[in-house]
């Protein structure tokens, strides 16, 4: 894990790409937390913001989000040779399957699933749904991995119209992941329960701190109080009380 000031290469309304010397590289699933850089931070206190690492190497990394608020909009708004502060990387990530597997990604929670669909064997199929086409963060990269993908979106603009849910349809010893909102994660986990198939989410609470000392990211399930940040963000969904709204 390393603390850095990183400098903004590329950004855009969904894509930021951070030169980060040192980096030590990353597992699929693991994120980083980005905030403003020192001087800047003085003038606009505003918190850190957990982000998934959509890939990464050993001098640059990647994010794709979606703008829903003021901390993404200034992501989104950076010029190239801007500082931010970076704190990474951080939580267990996945553990690649050792059979065959589904992803299924909605809204933001696809940035997540992008390295796993890279590097999993034997070829995933990948799931990924929106509001809308525009929603599809970093398609023509997963279109460029040559997977089975299918798509699904809300108004039919692009794939079937629906719930990406609606495209799921576990297999037996199989591993789904999934990240995006909370109900579809509950979906993949009931389709997965009742199929046979072993389930992980990746959640995405926010978070102050990244490394358990805000407390903020915590979730109640059956076996005690958890932490996204680090006994997650990846979870056996079995492990999850979905019941009390975990």
């Amino acid at each position: 894990m390393i603390r850095a000031i990183a400098t903004v290469r590329e950004a855009g309304a969904s894509r930021l790409v951070l030169e980060v010397p040192g980096w030590p590289g990353q597992r699929p699933g693991q994120f980083a937390m980005l905030g403003l850089e020192p001087e800047r931070l003085r003038r606009d206190p505003l918190l850190p913001r957990p982000m998934a690492i959509y890939r990464g190497d050993a001098s640059a990394l990647e994010f794709r989000f979606k703008v829903v608020g003021r901390g993404t909009r200034i992501m989104a708004e950076l010029v190239p040779g801007a500082k931010l502060s970076l704190l990474g990387p951080l939580g267990n990530g996945f553990e690649l399957p050792s059979g065959p597997a589904t992803l299924v990604g909605g809204g933001s929670g696809i940035a997540s699933l992008y390295e796993l669909a890279r590097v999993a064997r034997p070829a995933p199929r990948v799931l990924l749904g929106g509001r809308t086409g525009a929603d599809i963060l970093g398609l023509a990269d997963f279109d460029a991995l040559g997977l089975e993908l299918s798509i699904a979106t809300d108004d039919g603009s692009l794939g079937r119209r629906g719930l990406v849910t609606d495209l799921l349809a576990p297999r037996a010893g199989e591993t789904v992941y999934a990240c995006g909102p909370l109900a579809m994660m509950q979906r993949a986990h009931e389709l997965a329960a009742a199929a046979g198939a072993r389930c992980r989410v990746s959640l995405e609470n926010p978070m102050a701190c990244g490394f358990g000392a805000c407390l903020g990211c915590a979730i109640k399930t059956p076996a005690g109080f958890r932490y996204v940040c680090t006994h997650g963000p990846v979870f056996d969904s079995a492990s999850l009380g979905w019941e009390a709204g975990s």
